[in-house]
């Protein structure tokens, strides 16, 4: 089973930017949103990022025309997502659904605390050590190794990634933007979208928007159940709707706090 397969992505024909959906009505919404690329430019380090002003208080405001039925769901550490959005109270999925933060709740994936995973991070560990330019970041359920800095590393981060998963079992390697990610096979963002819809009470129509190809699972789940998804940039999806940049997702965002139902946004 390849992993378009695990998310259910099915390649689809986005609209441009200039055909976006008209604006939803944000009561009866349940939205979700990517972090790094989406809501935050993406930097050439994890720890490098850097949140505009303005977006915590749009979040905000989102969080309370939804009645909180909005997600941040990222492949960050759940500890990153706080540090950055320390204002924003509404819910954190990180490590793709490793870990969560709704309401009271908090929960971390069972892996975390497993000696297969204790194994395979002093592995990698001991890998990046001879392999200058490589960052590992360690998360509580899963490991990436960034070759941004070190480009010429990309092969051989893809043979090591590959030959951890398939030495262990219940692991995968899943590709993000000059990152490969050896995480446990049964979590991905799509089984964290379908989760909240459970639980999230009311007729909403579900909306998604990211950059990546992990978001092609949230894509998926949304538009299964008579939503829409947008994808931020010009590669291959399975969204609806397409948008250029992080800087129109945000203006995108604020239309549809100003504007009515069924208005039109125009952006970029």
């Amino acid at each position: 089973m390849t992993y378009y397969d695990l998310i259910g992505f099915v390649p689809g024909n986005p609209k441009t930017a200039t055909s976006l959906p008209a604006t939803p009505d944000l009561s009866r919404t349940a939205l979700f949103l990517d972090f790094d690329g989406t809501l935050v430019e993406i930097a050439g380090r994890p720890d490098a990022v850097d949140v505009p002003s303005g977006v915590q208080d749009l979040l905000s405001a989102l969080d309370e025309r939804t009645g909180g039925a909005i997600a941040i769901v990222s492949g960050r550490r759940m500890a990153d997502l706080e540090q950055y959005l320390p204002d924003f109270t509404g819910t954190l999925v990180g490590s793709h659904g490793a870990e969560w933060r709704t309401g009271g709740d908090r929960h971390v994936a069972e892996e975390a605390r497993s000696e297969t995973f204790a194994h395979l991070r002093e592995v990698l560990r001991a890998w990046v050590a001879a392999h200058d330019g490589v960052l590992l970041e360690e998360k509580p359920a899963a490991l990436v190794l960034h070759y941004r800095g070190a480009p010429q590393h990309q092969v051989a981060c893809g043979r090591i990634m590959a030959a951890l998963a398939e030495d262990t079992s219940g692991f995968t390697v899943r590709h993000s933007k000059m990152a490969l990610e050896l995480m446990p096979e049964r979590i991905c963002k799509r089984d964290a979208v379908e989760m909240l819809l459970d639980r999230w009470t009311g007729d909403r129509t579900p909306v998604a928007i990211g950059d990546d190809r992990p978001d092609e699972g949230m894509f998926a789940a949304v538009q299964e159940r008579g939503g829409f998804a947008i994808r931020v940039g010009d590669e291959e999806t399975c969204a609806s709707y397409r948008i250029r940049s992080v800087a129109d997702v945000h203006a995108l965002l604020d239309c549809w706090l100003q504007e009515p139902e069924g208005a039109s946004c125009r952006v970029g």
